[in-house]
Formats: C-alpha cells, sequence, structure tokens
C-alpha cells in the first residue's frame, strides 16, 4: 500500500507541478482534509485537474487544543486511508502548499505504520509572495528564515536573515514591533480568490485568517 502526500502549492492551480499533476489524474483515490464549514482548500485547488468520477473521500482535520480528539480524529483518517488503500492499492492525499512543510497530514505518520508514504513537494506559500513583490528570498551567502505566528515571534537570531516568513501569522501588531527595521507585508489567502497583498502596517485593521503570511524582509538595499 503507498499513500503520497500530494504538495499543490499555495492556493493557485495552475502552480501544481508536472507530478502532482500526474498523480491527480492517475491515482485511483485521493484524500483531503475535511474543514469544517467550507470546501477544502486543497481540493479546490486541485478540482479542476481530478478526473471525473475519480472517488474523493474527506479526512477528518483536528487541529484544535484537546489532545484526545486529536489522537481520535487521526485513528479515525489512518484507519479510512487503510481500509481505501487495501482496496485500491495506492492513493493521494492533498495537501495545501508543500507536503513537509507546516502540513497537517505528517501528524497521520505515526499511525500510518506499514504504509509506503512518498512526499511530493509543492511551491511554498514564501515563494508565491516574494514573487508577488519581486524581492529576493536570499541572495550569496545571506539565508532566510520561516517561523509559525500562533505563538510569539521571538526577533532574537533572526537579523542574520535577509527575509523572514511567518506562517500563519495572528499578531500583526507585535510582529511590526519586534522587527522594526525590517520592510513587512501580510499576504492574505495568497494565491486564492480574493487575495490581498498589503504592507503590514496597511493589514492590522484587516480582516484574516488561518493562512495570513506575513514576509519581512531588510529595509534598504537588495531584499
Amino acid at each position: 500500500m503507498r499513500l503520497y502526500l500530494l504538495g499543490l502549492g499555495p492556493g493557485d492551480p495552475e502552480l501544481l507541478t508536472l507530478k502532482a499533476l500526474r498523480l491527480l489524474r492517475d491515482l485511483p483515490v485521493l484524500f483531503y482534509p475535511q474543514e469544517e464549514g467550507r470546501e477544502s482548500l486543497a481540493l479546490r485547488i486541485a478540482r479542476p485537474h481530478i478526473p471525473e468520477g475519480k472517488p474523493l473521500l474527506p479526512l477528518p482535520l483536528f487541529t484544535g487544543g484537546d489532545p484526545e480528539g486529536a489522537r481520535r480524529a487521526r485513528e479515525e483518517a489512518a484507519r479510512r486511508i487503510r481500509e481505501a488503500l487495501a482496496r485500491y492499492g495506492e492513493g493521494g492525499y492533498l495537501v495545501l502548499g508543500d507536503s513537509l512543510l507546516y502540513a497537517s497530514p505528517l501528524n497521520l505518520l505515526p499511525y500510518l505504520e506499514g504504509v509506503q508514504v512518498e512526499a511530493v513537494p509543492g511551491i511554498s506559500a514564501h515563494q508565491l509572495a516574494a514573487a508577488r513583490l519581486l524581492k529576493p528570498i536570499a541572495l550569496g551567502e545571506e539565508g532566510f528564515a520561516g517561523v509559525t505566528g500562533l505563538g510569539p515571534v521571538d526577533p532574537e537570531g533572526l537579523d542574520r536573515f535577509q527575509s523572514v516568513f511567518v506562517y500563519k501569522a495572528k499578531d500583526l501588531e507585535a510582529l511590526e514591533r519586534a522587527f522594526p527595521g525590517r520592510e513587512g507585508w501580510a499576504f492574505l489567502r495568497l494565491g486564492m480568490p480574493g487575495e490581498r497583498v498589503l504592507p503590514l502596517g496597511a493589514a492590522k485593521g484587516v480582516a484574516r485568517d488561518y493562512w495570513t503570511l506575513v514576509g519581512l524582509w531588510r529595509k534598504g538595499g537588495e531584499g
């Protein structure tokens, strides 16, 4: 039994890799995270490329703070995957962005012993963000950093990076205070319908959600 984690890119259906596109068309069954109250964003990206009639199986997605609830959801997701793979042999899990970067399906791996898992890389949101502004992610000996904004972001140690990307940014005001020497931009629903790209200061009062990305570049010079 083989499961492919299919990185689909940040939102634009045209940013799929050729490998992901081939697997979307060829795999006999696809899994997607069931998002409460809305269509799965990963499924929305992939849908234009999925042949009509292909089985699409929702899997419970638990991201709350209840460890026992998370365990039950992951066990149920793994059970559905195993059951489907026993029938079809192989399948693909649709993953927003890159399959190994802040990707919720990675939480299932401990529950999938005996299943061969292959990760298919996808374009990450910070790559599209830099492309929107034509700003370098890194040059020469410079590096870049990716951190999560679900909690406070400590700027210590990050000055050496040419660019810093904050995934799932929650507190934009705190980020602006923490990085006064950087030019900040907020990327809301990047690559998706309703996308907005705003200077960090202008985005503080704008409605945003879990998929808000912030990019921070050094002021002056390149990047």
